[in-house]
């Protein structure tokens, strides 16, 4: 296949990098704020906690699944049409949700609905768009810093959806998070403006056939994509856990809801430090070793947080430790996806990918809630994440790209 691709000057890569980083940052930081959101909605619907967990936890895997078929998509539409897909859909189950009372009302509305719609707008996705456009180390520079959009979702939208919480309610809330959710529109548009301006790549759709119909068998033959994939179970499993379940922790521990909150922003802001300097890192050092030392890291701070006294600061300590490794293996595992196969697959590979990390998520959301249900506590949950950190880190470690 024939392509022409202009780099873009670094002038015009700084404003696309936040421009992305702000995309991201839309859909991240919701997902990420779901443990805030979990009582509400559970006491909104009269569906219970182990319920909407279940269907939290569906939401996990939806979201995963969607990414590799948008992927696809994007190479036969384009990426802006994916972007303003999941925006709409993002846009029609989150206000559905407050006139959900059934647990299948809420299952299709916040578990498929929504979730197709963060599909859509997932990390693979704008970084597929983008990618071409870089070099290898400018690459993965800019997806810590896309990555960190995340974090930064997070930490501003912590306080304010636990303010109208307090306030308004749940329906008040869920519109107040649509107004960002809109503005992926034209933040799109935007991006397809100057990516047609910036790179022009040949369509031949023999040979894009060609490239859908054996890169999936490419992938699979690849014992590091395998790696990569048990190293993202894990990394899912571990971030539901978070996302999930730990604010609902924090208040187990005796912490008010408005504490609670203020440590996940607290935990934003350390996602943000984390995917930047993860991003760094990467350009320096090996990033098979970068992954696996963060997966090694996640040992020795689960083990923290189950054994340090139950304090705020304390708390606050270990929240910005999990932030700092949280999303910090998304930019090492896309650099080693796009390193192993390239950039014009790397939606789609990577998609894939996150499918396992959705499949973790799916079993801790779903699991934290019956751990909580049998044994009135979140150790049992931590415990397998550090069983399966441990394996995460050993296989990373051993991942072989091409250098």
């Amino acid at each position: 296949m024939e392509a022409v691709i202009k780099k873009c000057s670094g002038i015009k890569l700084i404003p696309i990098a936040v421009a992305t980083c702000l995309l991201y940052g839309i859909s991240g930081g919701i997902r990420a704020n779901y443990g805030i959101l979990i009582n509400s909605i559970s006491n909104s619907s009269g569906v219970a906690y182990s319920s909407v967990s279940f269907i939290l936890a569906v939401s996990q895997l939806t979201y995963g699944i969607a990414q590799p078929v948008f992927g696809v998509v994007a190479i036969k539409k384009s990426n802006t049409f994916v972007l303003m897909i999941g925006a709409v859909l993002m846009t029609i189950g989150l206000v559905s949700i407050p006139f959900c009372h059934s647990i299948w009302s809420l299952l299709f509305f916040l578990g498929i609905v929504f979730s197709v719609g963060t599909g859509a707008i997932s990390f693979g996705i704008i970084m597929g768009a983008i990618s071409p456009l870089m070099s290898e180390k400018e690459s993965a520079t800019v997806s810590g810093i896309v990555s960190a959009g995340s974090g930064i979702g997070s930490t501003v939208l912590s306080p304010i959806i636990q303010r109208f919480l307090s306030i308004s309610g749940l329906q008040m809330t869920v519109f107040v998070l649509c107004v960002p959710i809109i503005c992926i529109i034209p933040i799109s548009v935007w991006l397809a403006y100057n990516a047609k301006n910036v790179v022009v790549t040949a369509k031949n759709d023999d040979n894009i056939k060609y490239s859908l119909k054996n890169m999936f068998t490419d992938a699979f033959q690849n014992k590091s994509y395998l790696f990569l994939m048990i190293g993202f179970f894990t990394c899912g499993f571990h971030m539901a856990i978070i996302e999930t379940h730990l604010f609902s922790q924090f208040v187990a521990y005796g912490l008010s809801k408005e504490v609670a909150a203020y440590l996940f922003s607290c935990y934003g802001i350390a996602v943000i430090a984390g995917s930047i300097l993860s991003g760094i890192l990467g350009s320096k050092f090996p990033m098979k070793n970068v992954l696996g030392s963060i997966y090694a890291s996640r040992v020795i701070i689960v083990i923290l947080l189950l054994t340090l006294p139950k304090t705020v600061f304390f708390m606050a300590f270990v929240t910005m430790l999990l932030g700092l490794t949280a999303i910090s293996t998304v930019p090492p595992t896309s650099g080693l996806v796009g390193k192993l196969f390239g950039s014009a697959k790397m939606a789609t590979l990577f998609g894939v990918i996150f499918v396992s990390h959705q499949i973790g998520s799916f079993f801790s959301s779903w699991l934290g809630g019956i751990s909580v249900q049998i044994t009135k506590g979140y150790a049992l949950i931590w415990i397998v994440s550090i069983f399966f950190s441990m394996i995460a880190a050993i296989v990373s470690f051993a991942i072989k790209d091409k250098n």
